[in-house]
């Protein structure tokens, strides 16, 4: 017994399986190259240890002109 007893004849391959996988893909596309934007100025934020050393930079000059 075959799950689905189809005669060959009354199945035919459509068109709109074809156009979504192309949809689809190009909405992938779309993605990648918005990510990519998106993440190349993230990139440019400054890091945890960037905003500290210029904290204690900051702090070492209040300190010496204070001194002063």
């Amino acid at each position: 017994m075959t799950w689905l007893q189809v005669d060959d004849s009354v199945v035919h391959a459509g068109w709109l399986p074809l156009i979504l996988v192309g949809v689809v893909g190009l909405v992938l596309v779309a993605i990648y190259f918005s990510m990519r934007h998106h993440l190349r100025i993230a990139n440019t934020f400054p890091t945890e240890a960037d905003v500290r050393a210029e904290r204690r930079a900051a702090a070492q000059k209040d300190a010496a002109d204070s001194e002063e």
